[in-house]
């Protein structure tokens, strides 16, 4: 079966060759100096917010490959090329993260600096288990729930209201050149993860209409979610008091933000 090369999941894969980047090609050489110079609630906050996307990008490497399947088992052949090429870069986060980590922290992470402590089952229970329910459910439905878990929640809401805590403290502490390269790499890799997700959310309600109430139970769901897991990175600060001057309302409020954005991305196609 020829491509549809015009199609957007092979447009997508075709940027993907051209932001094609090397984590060992970023330099770290300041990194450990700057994370030396932080307090140790400064250090608390960066750390859980770096744990939080390591979890994630190593949940969804592991965990990817059934959409995968899937795709090809439906011949949906431009999205299964694309997938291919999402994994990598998935990969390639993670490779990331664990070298920032190697560089950046005078010891080892979780056995001379203890791990955050992280609450929440998305990586451990729920990416899984709907991921892996596409290697035996054959419904659109099943579909629909694995790309709305991944790319529209984790990456679309998730991922995209937490990297304004990065760049805040990039700029008002005027450190981690190297962290501050990779997030801006990772974000632009992952604003054409989303883009796919949109899309094919998209082309499953066009094609399966009943699915718009499968649709609109997951986005139910997802609000309950947007109000929890804002509190993980923040916790344990009083208002006023949290590091690099973050606003944990700020910080909910963008969850909800972009959660009725990838709402209207998905059902307010344009014209």
């Amino acid at each position: 079966m020829p491509f549809e090369h015009d199609s957007l999941p092979i447009r997508l894969f075709t940027a993907s060759h051209k932001r094609a980047w090397n984590p060992g090609d970023i330099d770290f050489a300041q990194e450990r100096s700057d994370w030396l110079a932080l307090t140790d609630d400064e250090r608390r906050v960066l750390l859980r917010l770096v744990s939080a996307f390591r979890v994630g990008e190593r949940g969804v490497t592991h965990e990817l490959a059934p959409l995968q399947f899937r795709f090809r088992r439906d011949g949906w052949i431009e999205e299964e090329v694309f997938v291919a090429a999402q994994m990598y870069e998935e990969a390639r986060h993670v490779q990331f993260f664990e070298r920032w980590l190697v560089e950046a922290l005078p010891g080892r992470f979780g056995v001379d600096i203890p791990y955050p402590e992280l609450q929440g089952d998305m990586f451990s229970i729920r990416l899984p288990r709907t991921m892996r329910a596409l290697l035996e459910d054959e419904s659109p439905e099943a579909v629909l729930k694995a790309v709305m878990l991944y790319h529209f929640y984790v990456e679309g809401v998730g991922a995209e209201a937490s990297y304004p805590l990065y760049h805040l403290i990039f700029e008002r502490s005027g450190r981690f050149p190297g962290l501050e390269t990779g997030i801006r790499l990772i974000q632009r890799d992952e604003a054409r993860h989303v883009a796919f997700g949109v899309y094919v959310l998209q082309r499953l309600l066009a094609e399966h209409p009943r699915l718009t109430r499968v649709f609109e139970s997951q986005l139910a769901a997802m609000r309950h979610l947007a109000e929890d897991d804002p509190d993980q990175t923040l916790a344990g600060f009083e208002a006023g008091h949290v590091p690099f001057g973050l606003d944990p309302a700020g910080y909910r409020q963008t969850y909800r933000d972009r959660l009725e954005e990838m709402r209207r991305r998905v059902v307010e196609r344009p014209e």
